[in-house]
């Protein structure tokens, strides 16, 4: 990765703020002693696709030599690099170059691989099916495949229209690849509003929120929920939550059974609709609406039954699991946000 980085100054400097670089985190190594060895090979095709990365993960659990000397130790732990997606057999790979300009690519002179090899794949959205599209044969919960971001977007319009997942996701080619855990990302593929209508018999309090500029369902997966309430404030202080609805895919701790489905495809809205009387209306000071993402839910709740059980862990795997499990409910139970404040005043 240093090395990528001393030449593509730009692109590594993105690449270490993003959660493709700690794709090798705690939520995943905690795991992989409880899942086993060929578990763990399959997950770290897409965590970890290096193969040295791979022998050294597979060696450091116990599970073989370890066959890459020169692997800088400690970069094993960096997810999916440079190298996962740009190096195949020995040959360097990438975007045609923009417009003919080679800056953005190249910010020194000292390339050591002599140049690249062009490829087309590299600004089409198939190209990042392989991790993020279950396979045809995999497991699908109520004819749901767990993994559809590829497939709801090769259904909806943006596809239709020829906008790719690196138009949203690496814009100008920037290796950000920011979604749900970053509100700013969020705020530009949503619109919100909020609306109180007096009316003769009371007032209607009208909420929205609109998938307005996300080309796959939102939120895509069974991981995150988004949270939409509606709060009044009376004239004399008191708060109170008129309403509420909960955006994702609710599913049971074993992946199992469905519990809810209320992900908006690409132009949906989710509305909250409250009906006030006159005298409701009469004493009411502020409404609020507020929107909250959760990007890890499904994580917090599958850790936090896992630390409670913690104590029926095989002895030999504590010493892994039991610190990787217990910084991955942190993180977990952290990552919620505030996406949106929409605030009306009498």
């Amino acid at each position: 990765m240093g090395s990528c980085g001393s030449c593509h100054l730009q692109q590594f400097g993105s690449w270490k703020s993003t959660l493709h670089s700690r794709a090798i985190g705690p939520g995943f190594l905690w795991q992989l002693p409880r899942i086993g060895k060929h578990g763990s090979e399959n997950c770290m095709n897409c965590h970890s696709p290096n193969p040295e990365t791979k022998s050294v993960l597979l060696s450091r659990l116990g599970w073989g030599e370890g066959s890459a000397p020169t692997w800088k130790s400690g970069s094993e732990e960096n997810g999916v690099q440079c190298a996962s997606c740009h190096l195949r057999k020995g040959k360097v790979y990438g975007p045609f170059p923009k417009d003919g300009n080679k800056d953005k690519i190249f910010q020194n002179s000292n390339i050591s691989h002599g140049g690249f090899i062009p490829q087309k794949e590299f600004e089409e959205s198939e190209f990042c099916k392989t991790c993020h599209q279950s396979p045809e044969t995999a497991k699908q919960i109520n004819g749901k495949f767990l993994m559809d971001t590829y497939g709801q977007w090769r259904r909806s319009e943006f596809a239709r229209s020829n906008v790719q997942c690196q138009n949203c996701h690496m814009p100008d080619r920037r290796h950000e690849w920011k979604g749900i855990s970053d509100g700013e990302m969020v705020k530009r593929g949503v619109q919100t509003s909020l609306q109180v209508l007096p009316k003769e018999e009371g007032a209607e309090i009208i909420s929205e929120l609109k998938n307005s500029g996300v080309g796959h369902t939102f939120p895509s997966y069974s991981v995150p929920k988004v949270y939409l309430e509606v709060w009044t404030e009376s004239i004399s202080g008191q708060k109170r939550k008129i309403s509420e609805k909960t955006l994702g895919w609710m599913l049971d701790l074993e992946l199992e059974k469905e519990l809810f489905d209320t992900r908006l495809s690409p132009g949906e809205s989710a509305l909250l609709r409250v009906s006030l009387s006159k005298e409701e209306f009469s004493k009411l000071k502020r409404v609020e609406f507020i929107v909250i993402v959760d990007p890890k839910e499904y994580y917090k709740r599958m850790f936090q039954d896992n630390w409670n059980y913690k104590d029926t862990f095989r002895e030999d795997t504590k010493p892994w699991v039991l610190p990787n499990l217990k910084k991955a409910l942190e993180e977990a139970n952290s990552a919620k946000y505030e996406l949106v404040r929409l605030d009306w005043k009498k």
